[in-house]
């Protein structure tokens, strides 16, 4: 008579609830309205942040360098979106670009 063996199934994946990991869940959901989140993004950074710095510049004195660096971030958010990449790419470089435009800012008021 045959013996009766019990297998153990090993599992390798574990759920890890890191920021990292909600971020790509997040993403990932996002993706189906790339398009919209896109448009909100580039919206805000050129219609909000732009010309905040733009005025706070033109008020409180701001160098050239402050001009080609908030024009070049602005540039670090359309690139992404007019090459149609994915939304797990276009978050970062809005989130890089709006913590640049309010370094400036601060930079400028203080």
């Amino acid at each position: 008579m045959a013996t009766i063996t019990h297998s153990t199934a090993t599992y390798t994946g574990t759920t890890q609830t890191g920021w990292l990991t909600q971020y790509n869940k997040f993403a990932e959901k996002a993706e189906f309205n790339r398009i919209g989140w896109a448009a909100t993004l580039l919206t805000i950074q050129g219609c909000v942040l732009s010309p905040a710095l733009l005025l706070v510049m033109a008020y409180y004195g701001g160098g050239d360098w402050q001009f080609l660096v908030g024009n070049l971030s602005f540039l670090m958010v359309l690139i992404p979106v007019l090459a149609a990449q994915p939304v797990k790419y276009i978050f970062p470089a809005f989130g890089f670009s709006l913590l640049i435009h309010i370094t400036l800012i601060l930079l400028d008021l203080l």
